[in-house]
């Protein structure tokens, strides 16, 4: 027979909170509901505060440990990033630190990497930039992921900015160097050797 574990029951916007213990996950299911009020016949989807991981199944639940934080979902209900309802339904500013609006064009690249984060290669300096200088909060809810992740992707960007840099450092240490052998008196020949230019003169 399962051990009854004491969890925090949340509801999805984080205004409710409660503690209970379950031995099972339906136990668990059937005092969430009753402590967020939520009706017997209405479906509802167990899934962790922290990152949204759904719990569904025994097995897994039996390896939850003590006073893991779950969430209660009704139908239609997702799970948001904590800090991802400050504006509105459930959307945030979003606002670059320096209280730069994000542009609509900047949104939809941004949650193109939701589907594949190798796109960062593909950004613009401008917009890598961007994504570096957006609120977390903000950038965790357009890829509809944690702000541990939308943390990580900012940090991609800033490596990946930082290469373009040096990159473009070096083209521009050799196009320095390809100018002055141009205009230079003297050319190199094979074995080292210097030579005066001809003067077509």
């Amino acid at each position: 027979m399962s051990v009854a574990r004491p969890f925090k029951i949340w509801n999805n916007s984080r205004e409710i909170k409660k503690g209970t213990v379950a031995s099972t996950l339906s136990d668990l299911k059937t005092k969430g509901r009753q402590l967020l009020g939520i009706s017997e016949d209405d479906p509802v989807l167990v899934v962790l505060e922290e990152d949204g991981t759904e719990v569904d199944d025994e097995d897994y639940f039996a390896f939850l440990p003590h006073n893991t934080t779950i969430m209660i979902l009704r139908q239609g209900q997702t799970w948001m990033p904590q800090g991802a309802g400050s504006k509105g339904l459930d959307e945030p500013d979003y606002m670059c630190t320096d209280g730069t609006e994000i542009s609509e064009r900047t949104k939809e690249l941004i949650q193109g990497l939701h589907n594949n984060v190798a796109r960062i290669i593909t950004l613009s300096n401008e917009d890598l930039q961007t994504v570096v200088d957006m609120r977390t909060d903000a950038l965790s809810h357009l890829l509809h992921d944690t702000e541990t992740y939308a943390r990580a992707v900012q940090e991609a960007c800033q490596r990946h900015l930082d290469d373009r840099n040096q990159t473009s450092q070096a083209m521009d240490l050799l196009q320095l160097y390809h100018s002055a052998r141009q205009y230079s008196p003297y050319v190199e020949e094979g074995d080292g050797a210097k030579r005066t230019k001809h003067s077509n003169t």
